[in-house]
């Protein structure tokens, strides 16, 4: 007699994938990307080992899967405008959605950041490209002429790190309130931008810019 968590042949296909691709995500975000193994990721999916091949090849794969489907729902979340009257109202409403839905998609976003396959050229460039456009949006939003210059790019790289680690914390802990965890991050970037202004003027920001942020 067929085991009932393997007998999926009336499951649609498109939801065995997505079976998949959730169980890997959750795997992957608990533990490295070498300690999970695709038969773990198939039981706890409840779909027969063989769709792993069958959908994804092998587990690179469906690694992959799970890192675009991430990237993929929080570009969605990026592209949408935000909430607010004034640049400071929207820049708040936008930190906090940011937050809210990554902590309610905790596991998604811990495989997307943690990049558990990091040596993968492929996976970094992903998690680069989404990162880089995020931080682009805030710069396209206060007027930054393109090429972004060089102190301000990397300067931006580094104030998405500090923002994705916080929300890790967050997730790992809550024992800060969310309001708390949005004035750190917008400190933080006023913080970066008056920063990389004081040492290079002509990065495209002026300081007036910048008040506005938190006005």
């Amino acid at each position: 007699m067929t085991s009932p968590h393997l007998d999926d042949t009336k499951t649609p296909r498109t939801d065995r994938r997505a079976k998949l691709i959730t169980a890997a995500s959750q795997l992957f975000s608990e533990r490295a990307y070498d300690e999970v193994t695709t038969t773990e990721i198939a039981k706890r999916a409840g779909v027969a080992y063989g769709l792993i091949a069958h959908h994804f090849t092998n587990k690179r794969g469906l690694y992959l899967a799970t890192i675009h489907a991430a990237a993929e729902e929080l570009q969605a979340l990026q592209t949408t405008p935000p909430d607010g009257e004034t640049p400071a109202e929207q820049l708040r409403n936008a930190i906090s959605r940011h937050i809210t839905y990554m902590d309610r998609h905790a596991a998604g976003f811990l495989t997307l950041i943690r990049g558990g396959n990091g040596s993968d050229p492929e996976v970094r460039a992903i998690i680069e490209d989404l990162r880089w456009q995020g931080a682009l949006r805030i710069l396209n939003a206060l007027g930054v002429d393109h090429p972004v210059h060089p102190v301000l790019r990397a300067s931006m790289r580094g104030w998405v790190g500090y923002l994705d680690e916080l929300i890790v914390d967050h997730i790992h802990h809550h024992d800060i309130p969310q309001e708390h965890l949005v004035q750190l991050t917008i400190a933080a970037l006023t913080a970066t931008l008056r920063t990389a202004y004081s040492i290079t003027p002509d990065i495209g920001i002026a300081p007036a810019t910048i008040d506005i942020l938190v006005a």
